[in-house]
């Protein structure tokens, strides 16, 4: 007997076939039946006619594990259709936490997590394979989870925010915590090398790192040194990382942040194409939004927050060191890409806020803000940046929609939220978030496939479960086949499509009826079952 049947749905297996007409027969987590009319009896049974039968979608870039804690149901992000999610990017990951420098680890994540008092006191996992493991998975969780270290989080752990190279016994400490991470299951590692103190990081601390992934057969993904004026520079060295160690090599969330590049998109793909046809491997993911999120620290110059945000707040209250940022702030600069060189500051916009004060200005733009507080632009940043100790989550529009178009055409382009699971409900209903928290994944299948028609459903499909499945080597996921998990997401094809906006983000997406996870079903009927099926995997 099957514990679970599906019937009569157009099967899109993952692989870029054509679909085709087939039933699905699961036990336990596993496929085990594929055929045309399947007629064993089931426990339950799944009506799929005249709906899309896919692989569960694979999120190679998403980042809840900064709210699953809160709300481990993972509501937005499993009503998209996903089932598996890559945790642990852009160099920032929770652990391993170290002693002797936790408070700069804290003042590190201020930049992607905004916490309150107790959870800083109980910041203390030794390694980020316990974090996952206690902290995520304890509790039980909606879609698996493939973590990665952060680069940034283990050099903060050893080093502070000290600007020189690591010592020999810097680097042993740094080696060694990798490999314990790597030694545990974790995937690979990820850098974020736009922020302090990744952007202080040499190429050959790189290499040894990276050469170290490479011996364990893992992933290296960055968040690299510059998206805007210099992206050219940090494409190049991040193929050249990845050739002269080997490594497997993610560049996430590819775009072209600075204005006078926009149009350039075939340039940046020829060198990924190059790099790939002599030999490197090399991939990347973009999202289908043309505004990024991430600190407004971004905005402020180097040297003033090279010690982290709390530093920096602090640093800020001068008043000849607050002239002396603002004019930093007003000019481009040779050695810092200058998020607001060529921008406007209507096209940033604050997001999340954590003083009950400021909240009023969540989903503001700067100038709005500025406005309301009757000062300079740069002088409401800096008020912000010193009442919210630096954590201030906020929204940049800054990339065109015709390079999102080229870069998504690609072969073998990787579609990613960057997003987190929230929910329009308790905690994780604040703020203005980025709507890619919600809609990402209805938005590719909805706007870009069938409006747009920039790439077929089948291919699609295949950018969001067997590519990135195989990029990660995922065993036994990101194809409906016999034998793989049974994590299977079901959709209208004509109705699946994104609500979530930047003005009215808390909205869930349209169109997905059924979401299993090993399985288990999760999503029935458009609903959230409260199952949680989820695993932490691990290579």
């Amino acid at each position: 007997m099957l514990d679970v049947l599906i019937k009569n749905g157009e099967i899109i297996d993952g692989t870029g076939k054509k679909r085709y007409k087939a039933d699905i027969g699961i036990v336990q987590d596993k496929i085990v039946k594929l055929g045309f009319n399947i007629t064993q009896k089931a426990g339950i049974t799944i009506n799929a006619s005249g709906r899309i039968v896919a692989p569960g979608f694979i999120d190679i870039h998403g980042n809840s594990e900064w709210t699953l804690p809160e709300n481990n149901k993972g509501e937005s992000k499993i009503r998209q259709g996903v089932t598996t999610e890559v945790q642990g990017h852009c160099g920032f990951s929770a652990a391993p936490v170290l002693e002797k420098n936790r408070d700069n680890l804290l003042s590190y994540l201020s930049n992607t997590a905004i916490l309150d008092e107790k959870a800083r006191q109980e910041w203390n996992w030794p390694s980020q394979h316990e974090f996952i493991n206690q902290k995520i998975g304890a509790n039980g969780i909606p879609f698996n989870i493939a973590p990665l270290v952060g680069h940034g989080t283990i050099k903060v752990g050893v080093m502070g925010y000290d600007k020189h190279p690591p010592a020999p016994s810097q680097m042993k400490q740094m080696l060694d915590l990798l490999k314990y991470e790597l030694e545990q299951g974790l995937f690979g590692m990820s850098s974020g090398l736009q922020y302090e103190p990744g952007f202080y990081t040499s190429e050959k601390e790189l290499l040894e790192l990276c050469s170290l992934i490479a011996a364990y057969d893992g992933i290296y993904t960055t968040h690299m040194r510059n998206e805007g004026r210099d992206v050219f520079k940090s494409i190049a060295e991040s193929i050249e990382i990845a050739r002269k160690t080997g490594v497997s090599l993610l560049i996430t969330h590819l775009k072209l942040a600075h204005r006078p590049d926009w149009g350039r998109a075939q340039e940046a793909l020829a060198m990924i194409d190059e790099a790939r046809a002599a030999g490197v491997n090399v991939d990347f993911d973009l999202y289908p939004y043309s505004a990024y999120g991430s600190g407004l620290m971004d905005v402020i110059p180097p040297w003033a927050k090279e010690k982290g945000a709390i530093h920096m707040a602090q640093l800020l209250r001068d008043q000849a060191i607050r002239e002396k940022v603002i004019e930093d702030m007003k000019r481009e600069h040779a050695e810092w890409d200058n998020p607001m060189a060529g921008n406007s500051w209507e096209h940033v916009k604050a997001a999340l806020l954590k003083t009950e004060k400021n909240r009023k200005y969540e989903g503001k733009n700067i100038n709005e803000i500025a406005s309301d507080m009757e000062v300079s632009p740069y002088e409401a940043v800096i008020r912000l940046l010193i009442e919210e100790q630096g954590g201030i989550k906020s929204i940049y529009f800054a990339m065109s929609k015709d390079d999102i178009r080229d870069f998504m055409k690609h072969p073998r382009a990787m579609l990613s939220s960057d997003g987190r699971a929230v929910a329009p409900y308790g905690i994780l209903g604040r703020g203005a978030v980025h709507p890619r928290y919600y809609g990402t994944f209805p938005r590719i299948l909805g706007r870009y496939v069938r409006e747009k028609k920039i790439i077929s459903l089948e291919e699609a499909i295949k950018r969001i479960t067997f590519l990135p499945a195989t990029k990660m080597k995922m065993n036994k996921r990101g194809i409906i086949q016999e034998g793989y998990y049974a994590d299977i997401t079901i959709f209208a094809e004509d109705e699946i499509i994104d609500v979530s906006t930047f003005d009215d983000p808390h909205q869930y997406s349209k169109g997905i009826d059924h979401v299993l996870v090993n399985g288990e079903i999760v999503i029935r009927g458009g609903k959230h079952t409260g199952q949680l099926p989820g695993k932490i995997l691990s290579r």
